[in-house]
């Protein structure tokens, strides 16, 4: 029975208009096959009368020269050491330890690098604090190799130098010096004493720098609650390995919850120790790693969850709210 689907290899072909693709199927191989060169004249030998062997040597030249065509690849040459550096030795990886803070991603990890060149993030399990990391983090090193990033800095959409940037810096801050007019320095998050120190320096220096904090996934909230009930701005951190219920309302702190880092404490609480270990339920609406490992799952809608959240709060200071859930959720 005859199909009529069609199957494309990208997204590409699936513009028939397009030149390039077309030119690339006409030309499967960067360079032609030389198979006049190596049988003759191929007008002069389609005329004449091709008996089986030259047939089947026609047929296996073309094959095999297919396939040395298709394995061709760059030819990288390399420059052997004139004077050995002491901490390298080739073929040998040497590991650094190091932390990354991208977004609320916090890690202490260690770089494991070749010839100079990181390869890969692992965990750093002799470090005090956050001695794992997650996906993202472990995925980081990718970044390193992307040939679109930013190589330097940028002034105008055009790149520039480092002391053209300076100065010019340094120029329009002294003009606004002592203006009025206010200057907006905008960063993302971050969890580095150092640069605070230098902004807090910036911001002495010049009394009309304002410093303005964004990110595009925001923890206002969480961030906020924690203000107004410990007096500091901060995200809370949780010790799962001491914890003997857990009830997460749409947190998944098992995949990148808040940074993620929690698997390690909260595989420790599952190990049961003198008979008793946590029990888990989580309320969610989507599927996650955190509903996949859960006691008991309650899958709920976004509107759901926040009618359970304030009957769990009532139900800890004794007083009552309105909202209807089903028997199965409110026996849980």
């Amino acid at each position: 029975m005859a199909s009529n689907k069609k199957y494309w290899k990208n997204e590409a072909e699936l513009n028939p208009n397009d030149s390039i693709v077309e030119t690339l199927k006409q030309n499967e191989f960067v360079e032609p096959i030389p198979v006049d060169d190596f049988l003759g004249d191929k007008e002069s030998l389609s005329a004449t009368s091709t008996n089986r062997r030259d047939f089947l040597k026609y047929v296996g030249f073309s094959t095999a020269a297919a396939s040395l065509a298709a394995c061709e690849g760059p030819v990288h040459k390399s420059i052997p050491y004139v004077v050995q550096p002491e901490n390298i030795i080739p073929g040998v990886a040497n590991f650094y330890a190091t932390t990354i803070a991208n977004g609320f991603d916090f890690a202490s990890i260690l770089i494991k690098t070749r010839e100079g060149r990181p390869i890969k993030v692992e965990n750093n399990k002799d470090a005090k604090v956050a001695g794992s990391a997650n996906a993202r983090v472990q995925a980081s090193v990718l970044s390193l190799y992307d040939s679109t990033r930013l190589q330097g800095p940028m002034a105008n959409g055009e790149p520039t130098e480092w002391s053209v940037l300076d100065a010019a810096v340094k120029a329009k801050l002294g003009s606004l010096k002592g203006s009025g007019q206010q200057i907006a320095l905008l960063t993302q998050t971050y969890a580095s004493p150092s640069t605070d120190r230098l902004i807090g320096d910036l911001k002495a220096e010049y009394s009309n720098v304002n410093h303005v904090v964004y990110d595009a996934i925001s923890e206002d909230a969480a961030a906020s609650a924690y203000e107004a009930k410990y007096g500091e701005r901060a995200l809370a951190d949780y010790d799962f390995e001491k914890a003997d219920l857990i009830v997460s309302f749409g947190a998944d702190f098992l995949g990148d919850w808040q940074g993620g880092g929690y698997d390690g404490g909260y595989a420790k609480g599952r190990i049961p120790k003198n008979g008793k270990m946590s029990r888990h339920v989580q309320f969610e609406a989507n599927m996650s790693l955190s509903g996949a490992n859960a006691d008991k799952r309650v899958p709920l809608t976004p509107m759901q969850q926040k009618i359970a959240l304030a009957q769990l709060y009532a139900k800890l200071n004794g007083t009552s709210v309105g909202g209807e859930l089903s028997e199965n959720v409110q026996k849980t």
